[in-house]
């Protein structure tokens, strides 16, 4: 099971790495199998099932994350799915905690974010002045913390 689990995620890996339109996004397979190992070893003794049930929670988010990118990349503008994206790249997605569940879960938390804050702006849910000071408090470079903007705006 782990070496058909394995060569899953290698196959993974290729077509992600053949996607020009996603390249900034792409599957580490040694990064997520470190991860689940480290995870699921106690005393030595890798816990099997939990190691297949981490690897298929690192593939599923992964396509999760794709179809999340491609879902949203009509965001006007442009960068601000790049920006989540980074932003969730560099949360979830480094040496030490590699979680592409979680950068899925952050791509869609901070996508339907701005989205409801654009409905609610354009159909006069909430006034141009509060948006601008939630924005203010809550964006930083690097740190696109749309579902904050949106919970500010909520108060």
């Amino acid at each position: 099971m782990r070496k058909a689990l394995f060569s899953a995620v290698c196959t993974i890996s290729m077509i992600a790495a053949a996607s020009a339109t996603h390249a900034e996004m792409s599957f580490d397979v040694n990064l997520a199998k470190s991860f689940c190992e480290d995870k699921w070893t106690k005393r030595g003794v890798l816990d099997g099932n939990m190691f297949n049930y981490c690897m298929g929670q690192q593939t599923n988010g992964y396509a999760e994350a794709m179809y999340l990118h491609e879902k949203y990349k009509s965001i006007e503008p442009v960068e601000l799915i790049d920006d989540v994206v980074t932003f969730a790249l560099d949360k979830w997605a480094s040496h030490r905690k590699y979680q592409f569940n979680m950068v899925a879960y952050e791509i869609e938390q901070q996508g339907e974010a701005y989205l409801n804050l654009e409905y609610e702006l354009n159909t006069g849910g909430i006034s141009a002045e509060i948006y601008n000071l939630c924005k203010d408090k809550w964006l930083r470079p690097n740190e696109p913390k749309w579902n904050m903007v949106e919970y500010c705006t909520e108060k």
